[in-house]
């Protein structure tokens, strides 16, 4: 500790480098610090703004400094101390903290509000004045982070600040804090704001009405973006579910039909919608991998089934027929594509086989992936034996396991 007499001489002598590093000194005396608050060198102030040692009656004095930065480094500093502060009316020392916090919680830098809000977000103690103060911010680096945390705020205060948003950000912010009830989740809905909505959705832990979600299916034809989070929501009346699986976007199918929580009579409703739309003609100007991206779909949605692989191979689909092929038969794509290049037809009919296509299915598909020559008459899956059918399946593995 640096003794009154010391510190007395370096104030006395005023030179600012000596009184600077006095004011840095965290064994300095309390008093030189206060009076050095006071100090007409901004360094000299920021300096003490910084020092752990400062004492907490000089945190409002500094709270109102003239120089942003003075103001900037206390906010720093009481950031620090906040989360161990006392409620403010049960300890005077914390009192003192507290309504710096508050000065600097309304203080003309954006910056330094940010800071002051990212200490206090959390916090139970803190004053619920400043704590609403800072929730109507119209910067939303300030606002955000106590509107989605803060425990203070009430159902009421997220009602007033949806009614009234500051600005269009702070319906965001609501609509991600964890938990929000179901008139808050009307109310965002309410506001017809798009993003807060996409945000809403995603926020699964949200408690939203099931005739909420009913209206935002029906409009998320349009609104494309809640699309997902829709299909992705914790749970999903089994009415949404049929709804959604008309129009969502295609690479949404598959989730949408693996939910476990549907109805086994909703989740069949699904999977035939999920057919019906990817298992009908065939698409122009389709590439290979968009036809193997479709059979994937299909198959993880349960709707890859023998109608469809007979109607594809009538279509001469060769791409999707042979994605739906490896994908059923649990083959290595490498290992149908080797069938197909060789023209192999009693390969192709052990793959058949091994998918438990139905011989209609089969026969169509060995026809259109590995058609004979001219005049040739195709190899019917059901002539084949076991047997070689087994052994043909084991050798295009092991081929595909080496070329991997």
């Amino acid at each position: 500790m640096i003794g009154l007499g010391a510190a007395a001489r370096i104030l006395d002598e005023g030179h600012t480098p000596s009184r600077a590093a006095l004011a840095a000194n965290p064994q300095a005396p309390p008093e030189a610090l206060y009076y050095l608050a006071g100090d007409d060198d901004p360094a000299v102030r920021r300096a003490v703004a910084g020092n752990p040692a400062t004492p907490h009656h000089s945190f409002p004095v500094l709270a109102g400094d003239g120089e942003q930065e003075v103001r900037a480094t206390l906010a720093t500093r009481l950031a620090a101390l906040a989360p161990d502060l006392a409620p403010a009316q049960q300890d005077r020392l914390a009192h003192m903290a507290w309504t710096a916090l508050a000065q600097l919680a309304a203080d003309t830098a954006a910056e330094i509000r940010a800071t002051i809000a990212e200490a206090v977000r959390d916090l139970p103690a803190a004053p619920r004045e400043m704590v609403l103060a800072l929730a109507a911010d119209r910067d939303i680096r300030v606002a955000g982070p106590v509107i989605r945390l803060s425990p203070l705020l009430t159902e009421a205060d997220l009602l007033a600040l949806v009614d009234a948003p500051p600005v269009r950000e702070t319906l965001t912010a609501v609509a991600r804090r964890p938990g929000i009830s179901e008139a808050v989740a009307d109310a965002l809905v309410a506001t017809g704001d798009a993003s807060a909505i996409g945000m809403l959705l995603r926020n699964r832990t949200a408690a939203i009405r099931e005739s909420t979600l009913d209206a935002l299916v029906v409009q998320a034809a349009e609104h494309t973006a809640w699309q997902e989070p829709l299909v992705r929501r914790p749970y999903l009346p089994p009415r949404a579910a049929v709804a959604l699986a008309a129009f969502i976007a295609e690479e949404l199918l598959a989730p949408l039909a693996e939910r476990a929580d549907l109805p086994p009579a909703v989740a069949v409703q699904v999977r035939a919608a999920v057919a019906t739309r990817l298992a009908g003609a065939p698409r122009a100007g389709e590439s290979a991998e968009d036809a193997a991206t479709r059979a994937t779909i299909l198959d993880r949605a349960g709707a890859l089934n023998d109608a469809t692989i007979l109607r594809a191979a009538h279509g001469g689909e060769v791409a999707f027929v042979a994605a739906a092929l490896a994908a059923l038969s649990r083959m290595p794509r490498s290992a149908v594509d080797h069938a197909i290049a060789t023209r192999c037809a009693k390969s192709v009919a052990g793959m058949c086989r091994q998918a438990a296509l139905a011989p209609e299915a089969a026969e169509a598909v060995v026809a259109l992936l590995a058609p004979g020559m001219p005049g040739a008459t195709s190899v019917a899956p059901s002539l084949v034996g076991d047997g070689e059918l087994r052994w043909r399946v084991d050798a295009l593995a092991r081929a595909a396991a080496r070329q991997g």
